[in-house]
């Protein structure tokens, strides 16, 4: 059971499918969307990017989600009008009596 303090909604974003030269490949130009209650955001990395040409920021988040979440790696989340990448696989928290209790799930979005 999650705390009462996971107060936040997220919405889920994944990419349709359409072919090109023969292979398969994510379509971004109207992903399906799902509202996830129930989660919490919290601040995870930051980190400056600076190769002479381009100043960038990679902001990392850390997604606390309802144990069943349909959320998987190569989804996008979007929260507070930013959106991020999925960054691996959602991964199983388990309660101390053993129990599946929620997910965690890394999140990454790039600026610059």
């Amino acid at each position: 059971m999650l705390p009462s303090f996971f107060r936040d909604t997220v919405t889920r974003l994944r990419a349709g499918t359409r072919e090109s030269r023969g292979s398969v490949i994510p379509d971004w130009s109207n992903p399906d969307e799902l509202a996830i209650p129930n989660c919490s955001l919290q601040p995870a990395t930051t980190s400056l990017s600076q190769d002479g040409r381009v100043l960038g920021i990679s902001d990392g988040q850390t997604l606390y989600a309802p144990a069943n979440a349909d959320i998987l790696a190569g989804d996008r989340i979007s929260f507070d009008g930013k959106t991020y990448e999925v960054d691996g696989d959602p991964r199983d928290w388990r309660s101390a009596s053993g129990g599946l209790d929620h997910l965690t799930i890394n999140l990454r979005r790039h600026t610059g």
